[in-house]
């Protein structure tokens, strides 16, 4: 990955490792889509001499991936710069969020690299219905059968239509579990307009995008209780991290509102794996290196995150039975088919991973 946002080939060791007779491409391929990385494994393969020494399978399957991945997200572009311009017209430049970040921000080198499910959208609370109002107006609508907007929530239901790539989802909070920590109204006083082929939208500043990106791998259930992490983020991390002036702002944040473990470990982990795009960072306490080589630790032990999910599994389980609220929640739940095929499926990929 590194190799290949710096425009450089695999050095000796990476490329002899990858020709080995005994290397396990098959796991390294599941590996890289658990960690969500596969379009960026395929210009590690470019090399002629390289490309002839792998199975051609294997290079089929990597350039498959990130050639779909590329068309897709040109479809994602297409559709976000219309819907941009459906909000310009009532007055709303929306912010973008997470991967429609990458689609204009230019963060990586090939812009088919970053898989994405969905276009996350950040708009004013006081504008949520006039937003949702005239998206309706085009053809959108919310997938879910009730479109209550609750007091407190992190985005709305997600809205889609017809033919799109994607469906949109309008957020008025970014970590509610931790406002502070990235204020929706700071991100959205401080993000810098963008032109997109005529439409306008706006982009988080650099210590915005690394709180989004560190809170929301931290407020993630899955990922925390299971003590996994995202190759991906770890990687965009270490991107963003070039600007030093902005991690800095990220840690007085971080200090500021008791995530500074939190955030010193993520920027560790970047700084770890990605040397060559992280600035030197000062090392952390005891405890914190601690963290960083116990993540480190169990990704190797269990790559397939089998283990992990059934710890996560049996935390879940204990929740749901220690509290009637969480019992009533997912009765609720229950009741919807949606939720059942993601659960049903979830248990399928865990069991059949190897």
């Amino acid at each position: 990955m590194a190799a290949a946002q710096q425009g450089r080939e695999l050095d000796g060791a990476s490329a002899a490792a990858l020709v080995d007779p005994a290397a396990d491409l098959v796991g390294l391929a599941r590996l890289a889509g658990r960690h969500c990385i596969t379009p960026m494994l395929a210009p590690c393969i470019a090399a002629p001499e390289l490309r002839q020494r792998l199975p051609p399978d294997f290079t089929a399957y990597l350039e498959f991936v990130h050639t779909e991945n590329s068309r897709r997200n040109r479809a994602l572009r297409l559709q976000l710069r219309h819907v941009a311009r459906q909000l310009n017209e009532i007055g709303i430049e929306p912010v973008l969020l997470k991967g429609a970040i990458r689609l204009v921000d230019g963060l990586y080198c090939d812009p088919g690299w970053r898989f994405m499910r969905d276009l996350d959208l950040l708009v004013r609370r006081d504008r949520l219905s006039d937003a949702v109002a005239r998206l309706a107006s085009v053809g959108y609508s919310f997938t879910q059968d009730s479109a209550e907007m609750p007091e407190q929530h992190r985005h709305l239901p997600p809205l889609r239509r017809d033919g799109d790539a994607a469906v949109i989802e309008i957020h008025a909070d970014l970590l509610p579990e931790r406002r502070e920590f990235c204020h929706a109204e700071d991100v959205l006083a401080h993000a810098r307009p963008v032109d997109l082929e005529g439409a306008r939208v706006r982009v988080p500043n650099t210590a915005h995008q690394l709180a989004h990106l560190i809170g929301h791998d931290r407020f993630d259930t899955n990922l925390h209780l299971a003590g996994m992490f995202l190759l991906r983020s770890v990687f965009e991390t270490a991107l963003l991290c070039r600007d030093e002036h902005a991690v800095g702002q990220l840690l007085t944040r971080a200090a500021i509102t008791g995530l500074a473990r939190c955030a010193r470990v993520r920027l560790g982990l970047a700084s770890r794996l990605f040397p060559e795009h992280v600035a030197g960072l000062s090392g952390g306490d005891l405890l914190e290196g601690l963290q960083l080589r116990a993540l480190l630790a169990m990704e190797r032990f269990d790559e397939n995150a089998r283990w992990r999910q059934l710890v996560w599994f049996g935390l879940r389980l204990n929740q749901v039975l220690m509290s009637s609220a969480e019992r009533k929640r997912l009765a609720s739940n229950l009741l919807s088919s949606d939720y059942r095929q993601r659960g049903a499926a979830r248990l399928r990929r865990l069991w059949t991973s190897h």
